[in-house]
């Protein structure tokens, strides 16, 4: 840019200004909207009124859904169970000897004469230690 443009160049920005100036709203009718804006109170008392209606509807809902049935159960997010698609990996082989206890009892007699005891036996459930 030489000298002689810059004036040119300022000329033109004012000219930019005057128009912007010229559109835009008068600070006075501004303020005066959101006066009016802030008067409506209908509008607010009528939207506390559809939350508040929302809400009630929400808890009347889950009360619904949580109450017990007739049999004592309560009906809710507690008694759905989900199986995902890989929960067989989980499963180990043979995992039912892992969940039991073996019973260990007295030593049997061989059941085949000329062979050493046979082993052990399960005790009675009736049996008690002294």
């Amino acid at each position: 840019m030489t000298e002689r443009n810059d004036a040119d160049l300022g000329d033109r920005f004012h000219a930019l200004r005057r128009e912007d100036a010229a559109t835009a709203p008068r600070f006075d009718a501004t303020l005066a909207a959101a006066r009016a804006r802030a008067a409506a109170p209908a509008r607010r008392r009528a939207r506390w009124l559809a939350v508040a209606t929302v809400l009630v509807a929400g808890v009347a809902l889950v009360l619904l859904v949580m109450r017990p049935d007739r049999r004592g159960r309560t009906i809710g997010l507690a008694s759905v169970r989900w199986n995902g698609p890989t929960d067989f990996l989980l499963v180990l082989p043979g995992d039912e000897l892992l969940r039991t206890v073996p019973n260990v009892g007295r030593m049997r007699p061989s059941i085949l004469p000329g062979l050493p005891g046979a082993g052990f036996t399960t005790t009675d459930s009736d049996r008690r230690t002294p």
